[in-house]
Formats: structure tokens, sequence, C-alpha cells
């Protein structure tokens, strides 16, 4: 999914929320430095699975957003899915489910991603990716 000219960004709302399936009083806790480092982590690890997929410099500008679910043990709990596609239009509308598929291979071929134990169900058992090839890293 990444390349280069490409990069992955951790989505900071879900990290500082929490996930959906913890206990508000679990989600207060976590320290939004440690939920952006901890994230930003696992966006590196993602980076360089990415396989840029051949497409036009219109399509390099579609964003693509990532729900990832994850496992204690790092592995995928279910295949991502797309929560959203931005920067789509007439003319790069047809590369749209190619970046998308992109992105979902590059999770899952680096799938199982190595993050601190105590801080999964806190801040890494689900949460988003966004992918945008148009910026540099």
């Amino acid at each position: 999914m990444i390349s280069s000219r490409s990069i992955v960004s951790a989505a900071a709302i879900a990290a500082l929320a929490g996930c959906a399936h913890q206990q508000p009083e679990r989600r207060a806790r976590v320290d939004p430095a440690v939920a952006r480092q901890v994230l930003a982590s696992a966006a590196a690890q993602i980076r360089r699975c990415y396989r840029s997929p051949r497409a036009s410099t219109s399509a390099r500008r579609i964003v693509t957003r990532i729900a990832i679910r994850l496992n204690a043990d790092g592995t995928l709990a279910e295949l991502p899915v797309i929560v959203s596609q931005s920067g789509v239009n007439d003319a790069n509308g047809p590369e749209a489910p190619r970046m998308a598929e992109a992105a979902s291979l590059a999770i899952i071929r680096c799938a199982p991603l190595k993050l601190p134990p105590e801080h999964y169900g806190r801040v890494w058992r689900s949460f988003e990716l966004t992918f945008s090839p148009a910026l540099r890293v």
C-alpha cells in the first residue's frame, strides 16, 4: 500500500476514542500521546507492506480510510473494511476500487502487527488508517 510516495496515518479520533467494544472508563485512561505513538507504529509497519498499484496521477489523489480489527496477538480479527474514499471524481472513479484493494492488501500482508500488548483493547484492538498515496513521506 505505501511506497516512498505514499503515506499511511493513524486516525487520531479513533485512537483517542478507543474501540466501540471498550468500557468508557477504560477509554478515558488512554494517554493521547501513547495512543498516537502506538498507532504510528502500526501505520509504519503497514506502510512497508504497501504496493502502489499502477494508477493515474488523478487516482493517487484518492484517500482511502480503512477500519482494522485485530486479535491480541496482532493477527487480523476480520478482513479490513473500507470506511470511505474521498477525492474520487469522474476521471479517477474507475481506479478507486484498485486503490482500496491496495490499501487492504497492505494490511493483510503485514499481519500480524507487532504492537505493545499492554495497550491492546485500549488503543489498538480496533482503529482506522487513512491511506493517501499523493502525500510524500
